[in-house]
């Protein structure tokens, strides 16, 4: 009977009260830890894709630079920039040949010594 009355300790039960709710604040604390922790974690998942795709891009970039670069110290590469800079040529032309436009014919009268001779013999008329 005694063991019953220390059960019923109204001291005992607010202690055990007390301890339980204890007990419940520090897994409380320890869920919003772990929850912060989750989404950290999602967070930089989330920034990790996004650096790797960012660096697949500038890959990509660096290869294509360093083929341009190589392409540049080529003549020919030299000449397809130029072309391209300042719109000389269609893409894919091999050679561009520049011809002067023609020149109209100039025609000169030729006249006969007779004809020059009545000219200068009949200058009034």
């Amino acid at each position: 009977m005694a063991t019953l009355k220390e059960r019923r300790d109204p001291v005992r039960i607010f202690g055990r009260r007390l301890m339980l709710l204890g007990l419940f604040f520090l897994v409380v604390v320890a869920l919003s830890g772990v929850w912060g922790i989750y989404r950290k974690e999602r967070e930089s998942a989330v920034l990790k894709q996004e650096a790797l795709a960012q660096l697949a891009t500038l890959s990509a970039q660096q290869d294509q630079l360093t083929a341009s670069i190589a392409d540049l110290e080529t003549e020919r590469g030299k000449e397809a920039a130029l072309r391209q800079e300042y719109n000389v040529g269609n893409a894919g032309e091999g050679m561009v040949i520049i011809v002067e436009p023609l020149k109209p014919a100039t025609t000169t009268a030729t006249s006969t010594s007779f004809e020059t001779w009545l000219q200068d013999t009949f200058s009034w008329w």
